[in-house]
């Protein structure tokens, strides 16, 4: 192969939603690519990731590169997230350009009961929402003297060396919030390469200020897109909206299997109704108090139904997280009624079509403000949340109230497809409702789905990929 005469593109794979998003699912855009490779000599994929990474998912690259004869090139870059006081104090000046509900709630009051906000010192609230005030209103400083401060002030170029190497002629960053994605912008800037980049989740774009712009953002959906021109200080003529790339697969919805199937596997009678509950871990430490009044409820048949539960713990973050989960339900596995979904499902195809068989059969799926509310809208499933701290009352600061702060839920709540329990009562009243008529609220999730959601056509993958190549 002459590389004189191909065009070479560097893609980035610096977390597991990218994975999720891009590679593991059938028809993903990591499929369309593999196709354009074997059709056509002109390109050549440069894949980098570091070397976490590498040892997580270089087992499924490995079976392909031998049938992309050298198009599919994988390089290991570790990035440091080291920075000394003066990187510091401008990271902290940047990523405090904006000041939204998501902000406010990670540098004020933080995402766990327990510890600090992981923002920094809650007294430095006021700082941030005066640069956010003043600085912030500037266009010309969030798209010029940031990006030319931080080619300046951020000096180590771990990516130099696959530039000097390929000479690429794109940069993919599908990951714009993650350190090692900025590093490769910045370095792409420095060596004026093209660049398209991608935020990994729908939450991302409305937490802080991100450094540079790239030249086509990829949006998932009108309200990502809403997002990048007000907060991120993209015009719309730079923006292209693709759909949710995993959204491909749960739309098509071909890995469904009988109902009875799921509940037998579940340990579950035939004419049970299932209650999935998504946990938010040790953000939300009362959970226990929720499933403990809802058996109790099931206990003395005043649903009128066999209601069963599937608890799905928290999945992700740092693995004190996931023991805290573990630990907050351990009684309730001898519990007849319920039934754990405890294995990372997206990145192995025969897990991610079992817990969308779970989540796509569920008569009604509680999830405290994460994005398993998407994904089960659009499988058209009835939607709560919760909005107390069981039998505690807790300040609002350390209370699972403080999540209705988030930005990005904001549209959903407008929607009306999701039903905020905040009391014991309201929680009987609408799990009630919905079991005995799961299709209310329908036009609502129908609302959500338009309004939230994207495209579901099936096409964000190719559209990703018409786009790139």
């Amino acid at each position: 192969m002459d590389n004189s005469k191909i065009k070479t593109i560097f893609i980035s794979l610096s977390s597991p939603a990218v994975f999720r998003n891009l590679f593991f699912f059938p028809g993903s855009f990591f499929e369309q690519v593999k196709k354009n490779l074997k059709e056509s000599d002109d390109y050549r994929i440069i894949l980098l990731m570091s070397s976490h990474y590498q040892k997580k998912y270089g087992v499924f690259f490995e079976k392909v590169l031998p049938e992309l004869n050298g198009k599919l090139i994988i390089e290991t870059a570790d990035i440091s997230i080291k920075k000394n006081l003066w990187q510091r104090f401008f990271y902290f000046f940047y990523s405090y350009l904006i000041y939204t509900g998501t902000t406010k709630l990670m540098a004020t009051m933080g995402t766990r009961p327990d510890e600090p906000p992981a923002g920094g010192k809650w007294y430095l609230a006021f700082l941030k929402i005066l640069i956010a005030r003043t600085f912030g209103n500037s266009k010309f400083i969030k798209l010029k003297i940031v990006p030319y401060l931080f080619l300046r002030i951020f000096k180590e170029r771990s990516f130099k060396v696959f530039f000097e190497k390929y000479q690429p002629d794109l940069i993919f960053a599908t990951h714009l919030y993650g350190w090692p994605d900025a590093q490769l912008i910045a370095e792409a800037k420095r060596q004026k390469v093209k660049t398209i980049g991608m935020p990994a989740g729908w939450d991302h774009l409305d937490k802080y200020f991100l450094p540079f712009h790239t030249d086509i953002l990829l949006a998932q959906s009108e309200q990502v897109k809403e997002v990048a021109i007000k907060y991120q200080a993209y015009q719309s003529a730079e923006i292209v909206v693709t759909g949710y790339p995993h959204f491909d697969f749960i739309s098509r919805q071909n890995y469904l299997m009988p109902r009875e199937e799921i509940l037998k596997s579940l340990g579950f009678p035939a004419e049970a109704k299932i209650v999935l509950y998504v946990s938010g871990s040790a953000y939300c430490p009362d959970e226990p108090d929720i499933i403990e009044r809802i058996l109790k409820w099931a206990d003395e048949g005043k649903f009128g139904f066999d209601v069963r539960v599937v608890i799905r713990p928290y999945q992700g973050g740092r693995s004190k997280d996931k023991e805290f989960d573990q630990q907050k339900f351990d009684h309730f596995h001898s519990h007849p009624r319920v039934a754990f979904y405890q294995r990372e499902f997206w990145g192995d195809l025969e897990k991610s079509n079992y817990f969308m068989n779970i989540l796509a059969h569920a008569d009604v799926v509680i999830s405290v403000y994460s994005t398993m509310v998407l994904e089960a809208a659009v499988l058209d499933r009835p939607l709560m949340a919760i909005g107390f701290d069981g039998y505690q009352k807790r300040p609002f600061a350390r209370s699972i109230r403080r999540f209705g702060e988030f930005e990005h839920f904001q549209d959903v709540l407008k929607t009306g497809a999701l039903k905020t329990a905040y009391n014991f009562e309201e929680l009987f009243g609408y799990l009630n409702t919905y079991l005995k008529d799961p299709r209310l609220d329908g036009e609502a999730r129908k609302l959500l789905r338009e309004k939230v959601c994207g495209r579901l056509d099936g096409l964000a993958s190719q559209r990703i990929s018409q786009i790139i190549f």
